[in-house]
C-alpha cells in the first residue's frame, strides 16, 4: 500500500491568534481602496454642515459617502443590500471601519444629501484636471432612458382622472348630506351639544384620493397644454417621470443626459423630464464650460439634438460642432440654410473621420453603466432626488475611469 497523501492544514473552525487587518485580504487594485484614499481627499462641509451638534453622535458622513459610491461601481443601489454587505463583504467591511449602520440610516443619507452628491462630482472632476486628464479637444453629448420607480399600474390616463374626480365628488357629496342628516337629528334628540370627533374616515379617505387626483391632472394637463389628449397619463408613484420609449416598450422614465470627454469621462451630465433630445443640447454645452472653466473645442452629437435653432445658438457662441443631419428613416435635403450648412461640412473626410468616434466616445458610458454599473432603474423619486442620484452614478462612472487612468 502506498504513502498517504498529505495536503495542507484545514481547520475550519480554528481561530487567529491575532486578527488580520481587512486591507490585507483586499487586491492592491481594488476600487475600494481607491474609493477610501478619494473621499478622504474631498471637501466633505456641504455633507457635514447639514447635521447638528446635539442629540446622538451620526455616523461619519465619509463613511457612508463611500459605501454608496462603492455601491453605484459595482451595482448596488439597495440600502439594504449595502446593510447586509457590511457582515460579508470585506470591500464594504473596509470602508465601514468597524461600523454597521442599519440600511434606514443608509437610505436616509441618500435622500438627504441627494443635492451634495453634484460639489463630490465636481471636485473630482477638477482633480482629474490637474492630473491632466479631462481633455477637451472632443466633446460628445448623448442621452438615454433609465425607468422611473414606478410603472404603468400606478398611473392613470387623464379621461379617467376626470371621471374618478366626479365619482369621488358625489360619493363625497353624499356622505355629508348624510352626516348632515344624522346631525340634525340627533340634535333634535339631545340638543346642540358639539361632541367633536372629526370626519369619519370614509370621508377623509375620499377626499385625499381626490386630491391626489386633482394635483396629478393638473399637472398633466400643465404638461401637455393644447396637446393633451384623454389616453395621456400620470404616474401617482412618481408624477414628474413622464411616458418615453425604452428597450421597445413604452415606460415611465426619466432623460438622462451626459457629456463624455475624448478620455472617458463624464465633464457633464442633467436631468429632463422631456423625451425628446433637441432642448437639451444647449444647456449641456453651457454646463461642460461651468465645470471645466473652459468650452470644448467640438462637440460631437446624433440627429436627436438637431435644430435650426440650435445651430443658430452654437454659432452665436462660437461653439463648433457637428451634428448628423439625417436620421436612420430620412434621407430628404435639408430645407434650412444652417442645417445644410452642417450636411455639407459632414461629407467632408476629416468631419467623418471625426464623427465616426461619436458612438464610442458618446455611447460608452451609458453602456457601462447600464450593464457593469447594473444600473437600470432609478431607486428614488422626484425630478430633484433622481437629479441627485444620477450624480451619484456618473461619479461613480468617473471614478472607474480615473482608476483605470492610474493604473494604466
Amino acid at each position: 500500500m502506498g504513502e498517504e497523501i498529505e495536503f495542507k492544514a484545514y481547520a475550519p473552525g480554528q481561530g487567529e491568534l491575532l486578527p488580520g487587518h481587512v486591507v490585507e485580504a483586499l487586491d492592491p487594485s481594488d476600487p475600494a481602496l481607491f474609493i477610501d484614499d478619494l473621499v478622504e481627499s474631498l471637501n466633505l462641509r456641504g455633507f457635514e454642515k447639514r447635521y447638528r451638534r446635539r442629540g446622538e453622535r451620526a455616523f461619519p458622513p465619509r463613511m457612508l459617502l463611500k459605501l454608496w459610491l462603492l455601491g453605484a461601481v459595482v451595482g448596488v443601489y439597495s440600502g439594504r443590500e449595502l446593510a447586509r454587505r457590511l457582515h460579508y463583504d470585506l470591500r464594504f467591511r473596509y470602508l465601514a471601519a468597524g461600523l454597521r449602520p442599519n440600511f434606514r440610516t443608509i437610505n436616509r443619507f441618500r435622500e438627504r444629501h441627494h443635492k451634495d452628491f453634484r460639489g463630490v462630482f465636481l471636485q473630482t472632476l477638477r482633480g482629474a484636471q490637474s492630473m491632466g486628464l479631462l481633455k477637451l479637444g472632443q466633446v460628445a453629448i448623448d442621452g438615454t432612458k433609465i425607468r422611473a420607480n414606478t410603472s404603468r399600474s400606478k398611473a392613470m390616463s387623464h379621461g379617467r382622472m376626470v371621471e374618478a374626480e366626479e365619482r369621488l365628488s358625489d360619493e363625497i357629496e353624499q356622505i355629508v348630506a348624510q352626516m348632515d342628516e344624522l346631525n340634525d337629528a340627533e340634535e333634535e334628540e339631545h340638543g346642540d351639544d358639539d361632541g367633536g370627533g372629526g370626519l369619519p374616515e370614509e370621508l377623509q379617505l375620499r377626499e385625499q384620493r381626490r386630491e391626489r387626483i386633482r394635483a396629478a391632472r393638473e399637472q398633466l394637463e400643465k404638461e401637455k397644454g393644447d396637446k393633451l389628449e384623454a389616453t395621456h397619463q400620470k404616474s401617482f408613484a412618481d408624477p414628474e417621470a413622464n411616458m418615453m420609449k425604452t428597450e421597445g416598450s413604452l415606460q415611465y422614465c426619466y432623460n438622462a443626459q451626459a457629456a463624455t470627454s475624448a478620455d472617458g469621462l463624464i465633464m457633464a451630465n442633467d436631468l429632463t423630464q422631456k423625451a425628446n433630445d433637441y432642448e437639451q443640447l444647449e444647456p449641456m454645452v453651457e454646463a461642460i464650460e461651468t465645470n471645466t472653466g473652459q468650452p470644448a473645442g467640438i462637440v460631437l452629437a446624433d440627429h436627436g439634438y438637431l435644430s435650426e435653432s440650435n445651430l443658430e445658438a452654437l454659432e452665436r457662441r462660437g461653439q463648433r460642432a457637428l451634428i448628423a443631419v439625417r436620421g436612420r428613416k430620412s434621407s430628404r435635403w435639408p430645407k434650412q440654410p444652417r442645417t445644410q450648412r452642417m450636411h455639407r461640412i459632414l461629407r467632408l473626410p476629416w468631419a467623418q473621420q471625426r464623427y465616426a468616434r461619436r458612438k464610442t466616445q458618446g455611447e460608452r458610458p451609458f453602456a457601462e453603466i447600464k450593464v457593469r454599473q447594473r444600473f437600470r432603474r432609478f431607486m428614488l423619486r422626484g425630478k430633484t432626488k433622481v437629479a441627485g442620484e444620477w450624480d451619484l452614478v456618473c461619479w461613480g462612472f468617473n471614478v472607474m475611469a480615473l482608476l483605470r487612468a492610474q493604473t494604466a
